[in-house]
C-alpha cells in the first residue's frame, strides 16, 4: 500500500510510521521538519507547514493519507484540494470532544450519531478549550465534503503511552514512582477512557489497509475501567508505594483545582460524559488495546530516558499539580474532614 501520513513524527503519527513500515508499506510523510526529522530515512519526507503552501503535494498517488494533524477546517480543504483524484481514501483523526452533549447524566454511552458541536463563528481559528471541539467537528465536514464520502472520521479519546508530549498520562507514572500519600481526584470508581497510541494507530493503519470508511469512537479499555482500577493497576504495574487519597470533587473544585490539567484524565460529573463514549464499532472492526499494565510500563520506560532539558515543540504548559501545592491539598483535606 501507498501511504501518506500528514503529521508523521510526532506520537500518533509517529507510531503510525513506525507500524506501516514494518507492514512494508510505501510510506510518504508530510511535516514541517521540526519534530524528528531524522526518524525514518526510509520513508519519503516531504517538507511543508500545513497552514502555508501544500505544493510538495502536487505529484504523487496514495492508496490512503491518515491525518494526524488538522485543527481547522481550512487546513482539510487545503489538503483536499491538494490531493484531488491521487488518493483512495482519507482518515481525518478528529476528537471525541466533537460531541454536544458532555453530561453523563443525561444520557448512557455516547454513540458515533450524537450531535456534534457547532460554533457562534464557524469562521473563528482561534483554539480554545470552548472551540477545540466545534472545530473539529468542522473538520469533519470538511473532510466529507473534500473526500466526496470516501472518509474515515475516527474520535479518539486520551492517547496515552510513550512519545506522549501533553505529559498528561506520563504525570501519573512519575506520580505514582515518586511513592508517598497521593491525592486521587473524585470518586473512584468513577468512569475512566483513554487508549494506547499504539492501539490507536494499529486499529488506523489495519481501516487504511481495508479501505474502511465511516465514524468510530476510538478509545478504550475494551472493558470499562475506573479511576481507581487505573491508578491501582499503575501501582502494581511499577511495583509502586503510593497511597492514594482520594479527595471530594465539590473540594477540589472550591479549591480551584483545575480539572484535565491540574489532576490529568479526571473530569467532574457535569463533563464526565467525555469518559463514556461507546467502543462498539472500533471493536468489531478490531481493536484491540494492549493490558494497561503494559502502557505503564514502557511510558515509564520511555519518560525516564528523556534527557532532562529534553523541550516540546510547540511548547507546552506544564500538566499536573507539583508537589507543594498537592501536600497543601492534601492537608486542607484533612483539616475538612476532621471531626470536631
Amino acid at each position: 500500500m501507498k501511504l501518506l501520513i500528514l503529521g508523521g513524527t510526532r506520537f500518533l503519527g509517529r507510531h503510525l510510521a513506525q507500524l506501516a513500515l514494518e507492514a512494508g508499506h510505501e510510506l510518504t510523510l508530510l511535516h514541517r521538519g521540526r519534530s524528528g526529522p531524522e526518524l525514518f530515512p526510509e520513508a519519503e519526507h516531504r517538507i511543508a507547514d500545513r497552514d502555508g503552501s501544500l505544493a510538495v503535494l502536487e505529484d504523487g498517488e496514495w492508496d490512503a493519507a491518515i491525518d494526524t494533524s488538522a485543527y481547522v477546517p481550512r487546513q482539510v480543504h487545503a489538503v483536499a484540494e491538494a490531493l484531488a483524484g491521487r488518493v483512495s481514501t482519507y482518515q481525518l483523526v478528529s476528537t471525541v470532544s466533537v460531541y454536544a452533549d458532555v453530561n453523563a447524566s443525561a444520557h448512557g454511552l455516547t454513540d458515533e450519531t450524537a450531535e456534534v458541536q457547532t460554533l457562534e463563528d464557524p469562521r473563528t481559528e482561534t483554539i480554545t478549550g470552548a472551540t477545540y471541539g466545534g472545530l473539529k467537528a468542522l473538520c469533519e465536514v470538511a473532510a466529507w465534503d473534500g473526500f466526496e464520502g470516501r472518509c474515515l472520521i475516527a474520535r479518539p479519546g486520551l492517547l496515552v503511552g510513550p512519545h506522549d508530549p501533553t505529559g498528561r498520562f506520563t504525570w501519573w507514572v512519575q506520580r505514582l514512582l515518586r511513592g508517598g500519600e497521593m491525592l486521587a481526584p473524585g470518586d473512584p470508581d468513577a468512569a475512566v477512557q483513554f487508549i494506547d497510541a499504539r492501539d490507536a494507530a494499529s486499529w488506523l493503519l489495519h481501516q487504511a489497509e481495508q479501505g474502511q470508511t465511516g465514524v468510530f469512537n476510538l478509545t478504550g479499555p475494551e472493558a470499562p475501567t475506573t479511576m481507581g482500577e487505573l491508578l491501582a493497576a499503575g501501582a502494581r504495574a511499577l511495583n509502586s508505594s503510593a497511597q492514594p487519597v482520594w479527595v471530594d470533587e465539590d473540594f477540589l473544585l472550591a479549591q480551584g483545582v483545575q480539572a484535565w490539567t491540574d489532576l490529568p484524565l479526571w473530569l467532574p460529573r457535569a463533563e464526565a460524559a467525555l469518559h463514556r463514549m461507546d467502543i462498539e464499532r472500533a471493536l468489531a472492526t478490531g481493536l484491540q488495546c494492549r493490558p494497561v499494565a503494559q502502557t505503564f510500563a514502557d511510558t515509564a520506560a520511555w519518560s525516564g530516558a528523556l534527557p532532562a532539558a529534553a523541550k516540546q515543540d510547540p511548547p507546552r504548559p506544564p500538566v499536573g499539580l507539583n508537589p507543594e501545592r498537592e501536600a497543601t491539598l492534601l492537608s486542607a483535606w484533612r483539616a475538612a474532614t476532621a471531626r470536631p
